[in-house]
């Protein structure tokens, strides 16, 4: 009963600040409780989004910190996400919702920063990695990069002038990079806990993502339609990085069978698409 009466506080409906993606306050909690959250741990969101996992984490004392992409939500500014209004108000923002729930000092900050670039320093060192990156169905995946392929190096292209491009970034690139960092920067033992996107025709156990770094805790499932569904993943570090492990996946195939690209976002709406089609011939036939 009280476990419902938290949930029911905490509310996506009730928040000062949302977005289109922003986590359910039950899924919030769990993914917090799945990554073993305690109080004084520093917890570490890398697509905070509307900061959604960092409330759920600071209900339990965490320090918690968060970059993202997308300049107008990590400031708070843009179109609104709530019916019946256009605009955000000057103090809708992920701070505001932490001291919405009296967990502004468990606040550290948020930062615009591209997941593809890591900008941390080898000793910075987090005790739970909880996340959710974008699938490419309601927020595009995105990472800074430039166009031309025939660049061989950030170097070749990052000049004085250069203005950077948004580019795809694919759901496969997304989890090695997630793991590889997560594996640098997660502390003994730390967690990482996110959500994979699957399509169920084609699912196998096999496809999880792995790192010689990381040991996998749990896989659940939670069911988005006929057919596809998400993966809530639980890893936890067992060995310390090695610059031999960030090539694993290229070495190894059996960590990284997850070859989602894009398609994910092409069979979900393939599949609607379907659906859809269903529909209408199933009331056609009716209406004859």
């Amino acid at each position: 009963m009280v476990k419902e009466i938290i949930i029911r506080s905490f509310s996506v409906k009730k928040r000062h600040f949302i977005g289109n993606t922003s986590m359910d306050a039950g899924l919030s909690f769990i993914m917090a409780n799945h990554g073993k959250v305690k109080a004084n741990d520093l917890v570490f969101d890398p697509f905070v989004g509307t900061g959604s996992l960092l409330v759920a984490c600071s209900h339990f004392g965490c320090y918690v910190f968060g970059t993202d992409i997308d300049y107008n939500t990590i400031h708070g500014i843009g179109k609104a996400s709530r019916k019946n209004q256009k605009w955000r108000g000057p103090d809708e923002n992920i701070r505001a919702n932490l001291r919405q729930y009296n967990t502004e000092k468990s606040y550290i900050d948020v930062l615009v920063s591209d997941a593809s670039k890591s900008i941390w320093v080898p000793k910075m060192l987090f005790d739970a990695i909880i996340t959710d990156p974008p699938y490419g169905i309601r927020e595009s995946t995105r990472k800074i990069g430039c166009q031309r392929e025939a660049a061989k190096s950030n170097e070749e292209w990052c000049g004085e002038n250069h203005i950077p491009a948004s580019m795809a970034y694919h759901l496969s690139d997304i989890f090695i990079d997630l793991l590889n960092f997560a594996a640098k920067h997660l502390v003994m033992g730390g967690r990482l806990v996110y959500w994979l996107p699957v399509y169920r025709p084609e699912y196998k156990e096999e496809i999880i993502p792995q790192h010689p770094c990381l040991k996998l805790i749990s896989n659940c499932e939670q069911i988005l339609s006929s057919h596809t569904s998400r993966r809530l993943i639980t890893m936890e570090k067992q060995k310390e990085f090695e610059a031999e492990d960030e090539l694993a996946h290229l070495i190894d195939s059996k960590f990284n069978p997850y070859q989602g690209h894009n398609s994910f976002r092409e069979k979900y709406f393939s599949g609607l698409t379907k659906k859809i089609a269903k529909q209408v011939t199933n009331t056609s036939k009716m209406q004859d």
